[in-house]
């Protein structure tokens, strides 16, 4: 727009510019260049998460921990059991969110002057406030839709609507085979997408029965009672479990919290978190778990860590591929539970400690090596 102005004899003329180059200079100004726009989304690959539950408490419980586990891309089955089994819901979670942000903008060129330099820096700290913001946006709506969705399962109030099956629907066994047929379905129908992030968690009366070879192709299996079982009892069961091909297996009683339980199953769902510390493995003789006098000492040293409030500590134990399946998985658990006399002798609750029994599973070096003969500590936060 201009304006004409005129004072006596003198004329001016003012030219008022907004927003395009002076007049008569090239028209236009170029709008600055940028990348392409930038997607924002969380990284969830798909996990499945199946159940069966074998009554009412056993559902109060579980639905509980579906609400501290849950992720995005999560398939969920729950069964309850029975002859044959009953589905009680079958759900997926929503994907995480997308926000989209303006691209980054360009670099001006070499030689540009620091008017050119200053525009450019002040671009950049507002493209990235705007992503840091996307950031946000995008974790607040995954939050919203993953919240939702938990909200439309009505998980609770299916739970308390469940019979007690009879006793023999409710073995180790029985329950076992309904839900890695569940799993094989889901695979089926999603094709093998799930990786090694699937989990089995069974409520069962009693654990009886031995499942198949090869029914669990390397799911990871919970096996929650409502009694507390001996160490026998566990170590027996979590060797049919792993004889049946079940890459992880662990029995746990109700000494353990739903926060233990939800760190064990959250673990296997989001393979590949990092935990909050590992320790160096604590080493056996030959077919021994008697601790030496140098493994105390290791143990010793991560005390004051497992005294901290709101830990546990899952601690497996290992064997070296010499001798008989069966006998290696008993004293895999029996190194492992040896650990764990170890720090409840010193302080640290049993009810922050989980053990877990592999076998000759997850060897590190040839198989009879004596570096297979080992016990780790993986120490969870709260």
């Amino acid at each position: 727009m201009s304006k004409i102005i005129k004072s006596g004899a003198m004329v001016g003329v003012a030219v008022v510019v907004a927003g395009c180059a002076p007049l008569g200079i090239g028209g236009p100004a170029a709008r600055p260049s940028a990348g392409p726009p930038v997607t924002i989304t969380g990284q969830a690959a798909p996990s499945a998460l199946v159940a069966v539950l074998n009554g009412d408490a056993s559902g109060s419980s579980f639905s509980g921990l579906v609400t501290a586990t849950a992720r995005p891309r999560e398939d969920l089955t729950v069964l309850q059991a029975g002859t044959p089994p009953r589905s009680v819901l079958s759900s997926a979670a929503p994907a995480p969110a997308v926000v989209t942000v303006a691209g980054r903008p360009a670099a001006p060129g070499k030689g540009a002057t620091s008017y050119l330099l200053a525009q450019y820096a002040s671009r950049l700290k507002h493209w990235r406030a705007a992503v840091a913001t996307g950031r946000q946006a995008e974790a607040a709506r995954t939050r919203d839709a993953l919240s939702g969705w938990l909200r439309g399962l009505g998980l609770r109030d299916r739970a308390g609507r469940l019979a007690d099956p009879p006793a023999p629907a409710s073995s180790l066994a029985a329950e076992s085979t309904a839900a890695a047929s569940a799993l094989a379905g889901l695979e089926e129908e999603a094709g093998n997408v799930f990786g090694r992030r699937r989990v089995l968690v069974l409520y069962t009366s009693n654990l009886v029965g031995r499942p198949p070879a090869g029914q669990l192709a390397g799911d990871t299996v919970l096996v929650v009672t409502p009694f507390l079982p001996t160490a026998a009892a566990a170590s027996a069961a979590q060797a049919d479990l792993l004889a049946a091909g079940a890459a992880e297996a662990a029995v746990v009683g109700p000494e353990v919290t739903r926060s233990q339980l939800a760190a064990l199953v959250a673990a296997t769902l989001s393979q590949g978190a990092r935990h909050d510390f590992v320790s160096a493995p604590v080493l056996f003789a030959n077919a021994s778990a008697a601790l030496s006098p140098k493994t105390a000492a290791q143990l010793t040293a991560l005390l004051p860590r497992l005294r901290r409030a709101g830990v546990t500590a899952v601690i497996n134990g290992f064997a070296s591929a010499t001798g008989g399946a069966e006998m290696n998985y008993t004293l895999s658990y029996r190194r492992a539970a040896a650990v764990a006399a170890f720090f409840q002798a010193r302080a640290v609750p049993a009810t922050s400690l989980i053990i877990v029994g592999h076998g000759a599973g997850d060897p590190v070096a040839s198989g009879g090596s004596s570096l297979n003969r080992r016990v780790t500590v993986v120490v969870e936060s709260a």
